[in-house]
């Protein structure tokens, strides 16, 4: 995405969040794509006899919602520069439906752009935080306090 959405850069603006559904469907083919087929994520039978009773969805999958969501706000300055740091907090199963937010924390001017750190997270549909984190990119284009990646 080359264009992104938030318009400006000030500590305090929220992101613009990201919603997801999480199925059954969605976990196999990231346990394909990244080589974790562990039965806790793709063997519902294995699961039902577990504290939890259903798959887990991989913690990378969730993450990849917050990486998502990064690029919606900040585009191609996300992909070049971005780096994320995160804490699995909780379980995300097929069902759930997760909101991935955040709020710009803070900017600094640098010589390679405007600097831009940022605090995340990622609840379920009934409000447990699956993951917390920060991030932080440099916008090459950026004017202080307005995004102007275009």
């Amino acid at each position: 995405m080359r264009y992104a959405l938030l318009k400006t850069m000030e500590p305090g603006t929220p992101l613009i969040p990201v919603f997801k559904h999480i199925d059954q469907n969605k976990i196999d083919k990231f346990g394909v794509l990244s080589g974790s087929t562990g039965s806790v994520h793709v063997d519902p039978a294995f699961c039902a006899n577990l504290p939890f009773k259903t798959t887990l969805a991989h913690g990378f999958l969730t993450m990849a919602y917050a990486s998502e969501m990064m690029e919606v706000n900040f585009g191609m300055d996300w992909a070049a520069t971005g780096s994320i740091e995160v804490k699995f907090i909780g379980q995300a199963h097929p069902g759930d439906t997760v909101l991935t937010q955040g709020t710009i924390t803070g900017t600094e001017r640098t010589a390679e752009g405007l600097r831009v750190e940022c605090e995340l997270s990622i609840n379920n549909q009934n409000d447990k935080k699956v993951l917390a984190g920060t991030a932080s990119l440099v916008c090459k284009n950026a004017a202080d306090g307005a995004h102007a990646n275009g």
